[in-house]
């Protein structure tokens, strides 16, 4: 039986898992597809579901604010171009009742298309899922915010994107991304470092600078020492004896 318009729009429209909120909220450098100049603060249907191909489903989202996800209403992002296009047109007659500026609508259906590439691109995608796949979905939307406010400022940390750094080895399970991982490397053996907690913080900066997981900064760091001891320690063996 099919479902009512209605039962369509009464959807829970928050019922997507806390890495799609985040996913899609980051997209475009955090900022309305639409206008362009709000941050971002809702996940939206840019196919609407009380449309014929409208579904809730995460490749269907795009990060919008409040007032263009309120004003775009029930029609696609094509439509809503359309009938701000001809409002500018034709002032007279009802066509949109409200309106973004002129250049702004017309980069609208290029910009979604660049966000949808952006939030589909596989990489990425599950780069969020690995990370925060496994927390909770808080239920209300402010409790959302702070966990995507969390991951921007862990972002911002890098000098790339995390999901375009090197690949470990392939895994559906783990990300294996050696910008943030990179513990996940087969050699890798975890060791504490004793340090102050201002250097601490210092070598993390310093590790974010370089593009570097904290432990491979580790590694270059300590590596030339340890070659260093190697070619001094023989040549410290061979001297004890004649002393």
């Amino acid at each position: 039986m099919a479902a009512t318009e209605q039962q369509v729009l009464s959807r829970d429209r928050g019922s997507q898992d806390l890495w799609v909120w985040i996913m899609v909220l980051l997209a475009n450098r955090r900022r309305c597809v639409y206008c362009d100049e709000a941050q971002s603060e809702t996940l939206e249907h840019e196919a609407p579901l009380a449309g014929d191909h409208g579904r809730d489903i995460w490749w269907n989202l795009v990060p919008a604010c409040d007032q263009c996800n309120w004003w775009k209403a029930r029609r696609n992002a094509a439509e809503w171009q359309r009938d701000m296009k001809l409002q500018y047109a034709h002032p007279g007659l009802p066509f949109a009742r409200n309106l973004l500026p002129l250049r702004t609508v017309e980069d609208i259906k290029d910009r979604v298309a660049q966000v949808q590439r952006e939030i589909q691109a596989p990489a990425r995608r599950q780069w969020f899922h690995h990370h925060y796949g496994h927390e909770r979905t808080p239920r209300r939307r402010s409790e959302k915010h702070v966990e995507v406010e969390r991951c921007a400022e862990e972002l911002d940390r890098y000098r790339y994107p995390p999901w375009t750094s090197e690949e470990i080895r392939p895994s559906k399970n783990y990300c294996m991304r050696a910008l943030c991982c990179g513990y996940q490397r087969k050699e890798a053996v975890p060791e504490y470092v004793t340090l102050a907690k201002a250097e601490r913080e210092d070598l993390k900066r310093m590790a974010y600078e370089r593009g570097l997981y904290l432990g491979d900064l580790i590694g270059t760091l300590v590596r030339p020492e340890i070659e260093k001891w190697r070619k001094d320690r023989p040549a410290v063996h061979d001297a004890e004896p004649n002393s």
